[in-house]
């Protein structure tokens, strides 16, 4: 079956996405989507009753990992349920600047937050005890884990799957003419930039396999092929997707203006995002090597003070 009878097939069976926005001002257009209120909300309260519950810490759980967290929560419903999601429905460029957010935003702030301790605490006890401890604590997940977080397949799945969601014959136009298929493409810029940032960002209690060196490399030379596709994008020649040709637009820009802004976003802040991130690794890199370093030389301090005393010891 063609892209296009899919597309067609999709369209009739399951609304249109922009559909339920209704008429007005696109500033007063919020969403109200159940399939991403109650997710969020569970999240949220998951988190909050985890810590509540997790009293006899073995580890710091700061402040401000618990605001990266909320933050992020807060972010992925601005991009999901606020106007933007409106404007993203006629204009590529707030498109794009909605799946960067996720992307660049929310799935940083989410790892930084350390959710899996507090969320897995705040699951009711029979969901925690008898169902995810033994699926998680199973053979099958640990290998899972073990490939699925090996930084070539991570830094793969996303570049694979941005290519495919913005090259491949068909899928953008229907991520916007199809709800479904809309949160399809959400879910797995989640999943995928989830599983990129985890190689990068420690979220405790677990950690990355890459040594800080290695993140900094990791990180340069995933993140170039996602600028290659924003230059791409930047410099084509003719209008990618059909559903800008026929999309009312809300702002004076012609298609190919929107679509170079656009891929400017994919491109530019990108890769802002990517040398700020590189930049906190090597300042985190040269902090332990410093910390380190002092501790050695502090052993060796204290092992030639014992050696002075034991000589001053001997003398008669």
């Amino acid at each position: 079956m063609s892209a296009d009878a899919v597309s067609r097939l999709l369209t009739q069976t399951l609304p249109f996405h922009g559909e339920p926005h209704g008429a007005g001002p696109w500033w007063e257009v919020w969403n109200t989507d159940p399939q991403i209120l109650i997710p969020v909300a569970l999240a949220g309260f998951f988190y909050l009753n985890g810590l509540r519950r997790w009293q006899d810490r073995s580890r710091q759980h700061s402040n401000w990992r618990t605001a990266s967290y909320f933050s992020a929560l807060a972010l992925l419903l601005l991009a999901l349920e606020s106007p933007l999601d409106y404007l993203g429905e006629h204009h590529f460029t707030f498109h794009m600047i909605q799946h960067e957010l996720i992307l660049m935003l929310v799935v940083p702030l989410i790892l930084l937050g350390a959710p899996t301790t507090p969320s897995l605490l705040g699951l009711p006890r029979p969901l925690r005890m008898d169902v995810l401890r033994r699926l998680l604590g199973s053979s099958a997940a640990r290998m899972l884990y073990g490939f699925m977080t090996k930084p070539l397949i991570a830094a793969s799945l996303l570049i694979v799957t941005l290519y495919l969601w913005h090259l491949a014959p068909g899928w953008y136009d229907t991520s916007l003419s199809n709800e479904f298929v809309h949160g399809v493409q959400h879910v797995s810029y989640l999943v995928v930039g989830m599983l990129f940032w985890w190689v990068v960002i420690d979220p405790k209690p677990l950690q990355s396999r890459l040594s800080y060196p290695l993140r900094i490399v990791y990180l340069f030379l995933a993140s170039t092929p996602k600028h290659f596709l924003g230059a791409l994008i930047t410099f084509a020649g003719d209008p990618l997707y059909d559903a800008y040709q026929v999309a009312e637009p809300v702002f004076p820009m012609t298609i190919m203006n929107d679509q170079g802004i656009a891929g400017l976003i994919m491109w530019a802040p990108s890769q802002t995002m990517h040398l700020v991130a590189i930049a906190v690794i090597f300042f985190m890199w040269a902090d332990r090597s410093e910390r380190e370093q002092r501790a050695q030389d502090d052993e060796r301090m204290r092992l030639a003070a014992i050696e002075d005393e034991a000589r001053t010891g001997e003398q008669p």
